[in-house]
């Protein structure tokens, strides 16, 4: 996956996560993240200038309209097809 793809999958799931309300699903998510992700990260995995640099960029299109974003429902829709719209 290119840098680029990381960066905007990265950003859709910061977008998902700020639009969860239910305390539930963010345990879920939370639980999710302990077991998944290290507590404390290596060297080597922080971001690198070029990552950031991207992920900025990323949000510089969002802001200017240049990158959909989907609804929760669309994703849902989307992940049922695999990807297919």
């Amino acid at each position: 996956m290119a840098i680029m793809d990381i960066a905007a999958t990265k950003l859709e799931l910061i977008q998902r996560l700020m639009s969860v309300w239910d305390e539930g699903t963010l345990q879920r998510v939370a639980t999710f993240f302990k077991k998944e992700i290290p507590e404390s990260l290596d060297e080597e995995d922080e971001i690198s200038e070029a990552e950031y640099a991207a992920f900025e960029e990323e949000l510089a299109k969002r802001d200017r309209g240049e990158v959909k974003f989907h609804t929760e429902e669309e994703s849902i829709r989307l992940i049922r097809n695999g990807g297919k719209e």
